[in-house]
């Protein structure tokens, strides 16, 4: 079988219907990142099924959450997950891809000039860009295997619109972590609006935050700070 239909077959598995242009896309984009890899570690997952599952998939869990036309960012992208999955399945959004990383970032523009998305790459770090222009101006927000939540909503919130959402990807969520998130998202002026389990083997969890008020001038703190 084709790589791209083996990827549509196993995006379509799981739940969306993708055409064969957006199955040619994710083909080019997985042999793009095994080819980058060899000289920039992207990601520990190189096998060409896990990286359909581990990665492209499991990335599009969120894209149902993500509004209508929204202007979104990925936080701490890396090697652009979720955010340039979500994108291809998503023509109607306007992506933001945020990492600190320049060889993370290099590899970002060569993807996205690939694959024709017309997202845009910003080479900085989350708590430097959101005390910037950027700040408040984002519909969602979306961030995978970056950090806890708390450090995810410190983080993600400040970015948001008023009525904006925060979709936060984890594993192994457990109780502990999630009221520390809760209360950092109150404090940036925000409330927990779902918690989805799209997987149990291995354990994936949606945290889903919807913004209610403007935040605080005070955050995002510097790193030190936000994980202190």
């Amino acid at each position: 079988m084709p790589l791209s239909e083996k990827i549509g077959a196993a995006i379509g598995a799981s739940g969306y219907e993708i055409g064969e242009e957006a199955s040619l896309k994710f083909a080019e984009y997985l042999e793009l990142l095994v080819k980058y890899n060899e000289r920039v570690n992207l990601t520990a997952i190189t096998d060409e099924d896990e990286i359909i599952s581990k990665h492209f998939v499991d990335s599009l869990a969120g894209a149902r959450y993500v509004p209508e036309g929204a202007r979104l960012i990925d936080i701490g992208t890396g090697a652009g997950f979720p955010g340039v999955p979500i994108k291809i399945l998503r023509r109607d959004i306007e992506l933001v891809l945020l990492e600190s990383s320049a060889k993370k970032c290099a590899f970002l523009r060569e993807l996205v000039s690939g694959l024709g998305l017309g997202a845009e790459i910003v080479c900085a770090r989350a708590e430097t860009y959101g005390r910037g222009a950027a700040r408040a101006t984002f519909d969602a927000a979306v961030s995978r295997a970056v950090a806890e939540l708390k450090v995810i909503a410190e983080l993600g919130v400040p970015l948001l619109k008023t009525g904006g959402r925060l979709i936060a990807y984890k594993a192994r969520l457990n109780a502990e972590e999630l009221e520390a998130g809760d209360i950092r998202a109150r404090e940036t002026g925000a409330e927990r609006a779902g918690l989805i389990v799209t997987s149990r083997d291995p354990e994936r969890t949606l945290a889903i935050y919807k913004k209610l008020r403007e935040t605080d001038a005070k955050y995002p703190r510097r790193y030190p700070k936000i994980i202190k």
